[in-house]
């Protein structure tokens, strides 16, 4: 059973995530940024995540393309009436 827990531990925290997907956590980071005080609980948890996520694109040599992919305009939508 120890040989299991052990397993299990060494692969916490890996994740795949697509450029589109980590955007969006990056727009929501900044939003509450700019829109919470500086000494607010998800104001501090949110510059913690745009560090991890700074750090693992510089890592994993991503950055430019994901600057790339972030800089991009958002695309059309349809306006839907109810």
């Amino acid at each position: 059973m120890n040989n299991c827990i052990k397993r299990k531990t060494a692969h916490e925290g890996v994740i795949k995530i697509s450029h589109y997907y980590m955007s969006e956590i990056v727009k929501l980071c900044i939003y509450t940024i700019e829109n919470t005080k500086t000494d607010n609980t998800q104001n501090i948890r949110a510059q913690r995540i745009l560090k991890r996520i700074r750090k693992y694109l510089i890592q994993t040599g991503k950055d430019k393309s994901f600057q790339n992919y972030y800089k991009q305009p958002e695309p059309a939508v349809l306006p839907i009436e109810d």
